[in-house]
Formats: C-alpha cells, sequence, structure tokens
C-alpha cells in the first residue's frame, strides 16, 4: 500500500488554497444573491469552530477484484460540512459548495484520480486512487 502522506499535501493544497479561488468562481457564475463563503479551515485537520467549515477524515477504503489485481491504491476521505444553523437555502448552498469543488478537481493536473462518490446531507465522500 502506498503511502497517504503525498495525497494529504495535494488534498491541503486543494482544500485549504484553491477551493477559495473556486468559490469566488461560484459566486460570480450564479450572481443571485446567495453568497457562499470562504471555509474558515486553515489546515485540513483542523476542528474549526467558525462557520462555514469542513472536518476532513480518512476512510477505510473498499477494493474490487480490479483494483486488486491493477495494484491499485485506494483512499476514501470524507469532508463534513458544517454551516449556520439559520442557514437559509441549505441545500443549495451544500450543492454549490459541492460544484465549486467538483471544478476545482476537474481542473486540478494530478496523477491521483478522484471519484466523488456519496453525497449525504452535509457529506461528502471523495474515493482518491493512486
Amino acid at each position: 500500500m502506498k503511502s497517504f502522506e503525498n495525497v494529504y499535501y495535494e488534498l491541503e493544497e486543494l482544500f485549504i488554497h484553491q477551493l477559495p479561488l473556486y468559490i469566488d468562481k461560484i459566486n460570480k457564475e450564479y450572481n443571485d444573491g446567495i453568497i457562499l463563503k470562504k471555509f474558515e479551515n486553515r489546515k485540513l485537520e483542523e476542528d474549526c469552530i467558525k462557520l462555514p467549515s469542513f472536518k476532513f477524515n480518512l476512510n477505510e477504503s473498499e477494493y474490487s477484484e480490479k483494483d486488486r489485481i491493477i495494484e491499485n491504491t485506494i483512499f476514501t476521505v470524507s469532508f463534513e460540512i458544517k454551516l449556520q444553523e439559520n442557514e437559509k437555502l441549505k441545500i443549495i448552498t451544500l450543492y454549490r459548495y459541492l460544484e465549486a469543488m467538483q471544478k476545482m478537481i476537474e481542473e486540478t493536473d494530478s496523477c491521483f484520480i478522484y471519484h466523488f462518490f456519496e453525497l449525504k446531507e452535509n457529506l461528502l465522500k471523495v474515493k482518491i486512487t493512486l
């Protein structure tokens, strides 16, 4: 199994440094009064009390037979997005954050393959293949 360290550093670069730029792009693209705020996190693994923020977790990964044959290394991470309790239009806000994250991943030149595979309430799960 390959090291998670390189994946971690890339995720930190993406979600801490690059994501704010994509949040700005989404705000400009829609320009409908729903303004996404930048996440307050300053590190990937930080219990941030200011909102909006996210909680990062490394989850256990499941391997298919194909992954074992090809010898892929797979990591599954999740981001729990925390919004204000009284956030208006919470579902739209969550989906716009997701859209910003997807655009960021699509435009990133990476040797890893990212796959968003679950969005449940405010929990986003991402599968990363090396």
